[in-house]
């Protein structure tokens, strides 16, 4: 087996570790508090913060092993999650649909939203959308991320 065979297996394995990860999200997201005060609400709302992150720590190492790293700068996040939807010839094809990354972009915000507000200024309004999606979102994530991790073994 070659260097490069060994990475990309090593990714999809990494890859497959965190769909199991997220898998668990899926359970709590659906046994959540719903009532609490704002105490529900930081517990809602990090549920939808870890989800976006371990989609993301999927792409950064996608970007890091085989992209040539994550791209820089202020919108960096943005980026990546846009890079992920593209085919970079010769190299990879695309790891998501652009349908895909739409969806996925409203986490990115939502998450954003949580760094940069305290816990009990979060908004029911806003979280109950993403939590009635989150299923369907993470189900899509899954399928496509399992096509790639075929991809990759079979590129090695």
């Amino acid at each position: 087996m070659t260097p490069e065979e060994r990475v990309l297996r090593r990714l999809a394995a990494e890859i497959e570790t965190e769909l199991e990860r997220l898998s668990t999200l899926r359970t709590e997201a659906a046994s959540a508090p719903r009532e609490g005060g704002s105490f529900a609400l930081r517990s809602r709302g990090s549920i939808l913060h870890d989800f976006y992150s371990g989609i993301e720590r999927v792409f950064r190492r996608i970007a890091e092993e085989i992209d040539g790293g994550p791209p820089r700068g202020d919108q960096w996040h943005r980026q990546l999650l846009d890079d992920m939807s593209m085919e970079i010839r010769g190299v990879r094809p695309p790891v998501i649909t652009a349908d895909l990354g739409k969806r996925l972009g409203e986490y990115l915000r939502f998450r954003h939203l949580v760094r940069n507000v305290y816990g009990y200024d979060l908004d029911e309004e806003r979280l109950r959308p993403l939590e009635e999606r989150l299923p369907g979102t993470l189900d899509a994530f899954d399928e496509q991320l399992r096509a790639f991790s075929r991809w990759l073994e079979g590129a090695g």
